[in-house]
């Protein structure tokens, strides 16, 4: 059986302007955090950071994912500000195409209400919550 990789481990290694060490966090975390805080419709990191220091959220976090802190606004921002945008668009396109199954490469798979609403011709809809946890 295939191991699959979970949502943190695509991350961990994305390119950034300056070195960082990870001191308390690590940009990986922070970037799951986000994209996990998108996918919940949230639109802005103010959002994100308020959504991720809920005790739900963060028991969530800390027993799936393994982040066991979240930083505050500020940091968030920070940690965001040295990613580097090429980097993170490869990692987020090969995180992408994990999830998607043999038999449905080269199709195209919706993230809008387009999909739900049956507006679009032809597409389909990842299942992540069984990938992402």
């Amino acid at each position: 059986m295939e191991k699959t990789l979970k949502v943190t481990d695509y991350f961990g290694n994305v390119g950034t302007t300056k070195k960082h060490e990870g001191y308390r966090y690590n940009v990986g975390d922070m970037l799951t955090i986000v994209i996990l805080g998108s996918f919940c419709d949230l639109r802005n990191i103010s959002q994100v950071h308020e959504w991720a220091s809920n005790s739900r959220v963060q028991e969530v976090f800390s027993t799936y994912f393994g982040i066991t802190s979240i930083p505050c606004y500020f940091w968030l921002c920070c940690l965001l500000k040295l990613i580097k945008p090429k980097s993170f668009n490869e990692y987020f396109i090969n995180w992408v195409e994990s999830l998607i199954p043999e038999n449905m490469k080269g199709l195209t798979i919706l993230f809008d209400g387009k999909t739900i609403r049956s507006t679009s011709k032809m597409c389909c809809v990842a299942q992540f919550s069984e990938v992402l946890l």
